[in-house]
């Protein structure tokens, strides 16, 4: 059975993208797997890595809008 897992690197590093090949930040790596046995992976950018992560269906969570509702009591 393939499998595709999704996963971000904690420290990002400058270098070159398998997917667009655009020298960026790299920010997220694809493992191809069969069964256990690595078969292949791609080191992506920040914008690769959310597309990639969109088609999955495995993307990041997104801050669209931040609330801070300790400083609305004191106001009031």
């Amino acid at each position: 059975m393939f499998q595709v897992r999704f996963s971000y690197f904690a420290r990002p590093r400058r270098g070159r993208c398998d997917c667009c090949d655009r020298q960026q930040t790299l920010e997220g790596k694809i493992l191809l797997l069969e069964n256990t046995a690595l078969i292949g992976d791609l080191i992506l950018c920040a914008e690769c890595a959310a597309a990639w992560g969109e088609l999955l269906g495995q993307a990041r969570e997104k801050v669209v809008q931040e609330w801070n509702f300790s400083e609305e009591r004191e106001r009031a």
